[in-house]
């Protein structure tokens, strides 16, 4: 795997909604919208998917990958049983960046090792229905993070590595610069002389590929990290807004307060109040 994207992976989070494993002769999920990715893998009898104007024959071994927030209908049109694996979740940096668009999962594929997956879920549910422990937590991410490993493998294989790094590499290095240093002064202009490309090449590109422009993404890594900060560190406001690359604190009061609705003053306070409750 290429450095930087590896870079990226390492400090992305993995989070588990739900899961759960459902055999039925009726389902009828209509223009369903979920603010989470849904992987679906049918273990046993058909169903159909719609997703846009496209409609979807699914057959035992079929992994269905919906993204958050697209409309879709999953439903059977037949008396069979049928049973499939499922689980809910988001893959993100920070809460900002979503790492699946990286990968750019087709919405139905074959699964290569279904045994392999069924095995890993098993234990991974075991693992949930235990008693909470530090190593059973450890083994439930463990587990999550190797059914993810499935699904991309099973998907991509080594097409993703050769064909999409190829083409992005720049855009990728970008992406990888702003997630680890967000206070790092940068603009379109200056970037499009690094780069070599047109301005408005660089953001349409980059939110084609990662769902978001490099201003946006580096903003929100920016108030990300200073809730971090204002929840762990004594730094002052002033010292902390500098420290993410602001000049004048009222820019970085305006920008933390238009996305998290507080001051950064106000969130450090409420943040002292709720760590005394508990």
């Amino acid at each position: 795997m290429d450095g930087k994207l590896e870079a990226i992976l390492k400090i992305a989070e993995l989070n588990v909604v739900q899961f759960d494993i459902h055999r039925r002769k009726e389902l009828s999920n209509l223009n369903r919208t979920l603010p989470c990715y849904i992987i679906s893998y049918h273990k046993k009898g058909s169903a159909k998917l719609r997703v846009g104007n496209q409609l979807h024959t699914i057959s035992p071994g079929t992994v269905v990958c919906i993204p958050p927030n697209v409309e879709h209908d999953h439903f059977k049109d037949s008396e069979e049983e049928t049973e499939f694996l499922w689980w809910h979740f988001n893959y993100e940096i920070a809460g900002v960046m979503d790492v699946m668009k990286l990968f750019q999962i087709p919405v139905a594929f074959r699964l290569q090792n279904a045994e392999y997956f069924e095995q890993v879920f098993m234990q991974f549910i075991t693992s949930t229905s235990r008693s909470t422990s530090l190593p059973l937590t450890i083994l439930k991410q463990a587990k999550a993070l190797e059914l993810l490993y499935i699904i991309l493998d099973s998907s991509l294989g080594q097409q993703m590595n050769s064909s999409f790094l190829n083409q992005s590499q720049s855009f990728v290095n970008l992406l990888t610069r702003i997630v680890q240093q967000p206070e790092e002064q940068i603009s379109l202009q200056s970037l499009s002389k690094e780069l070599h490309m047109h301005p408005t090449y660089i953001c349409n590109r980059f939110k084609e590929l990662f769902g978001k422009s490099p201003m946006q993404v580096q903003r929100e890594m920016k108030v990300q990290k200073a809730k971090a900060l204002l929840e762990t560190s004594d730094m002052t406001i002033t010292e902390l807004s500098r420290s993410l690359g602001f000049s004048e604190i009222q820019n970085f009061t305006r920008l933390f307060k238009s996305n998290v609705g507080v001051s950064p003053s106000h969130y450090r306070s409420l943040n002292m109040k709720w760590r005394d409750i508990r």
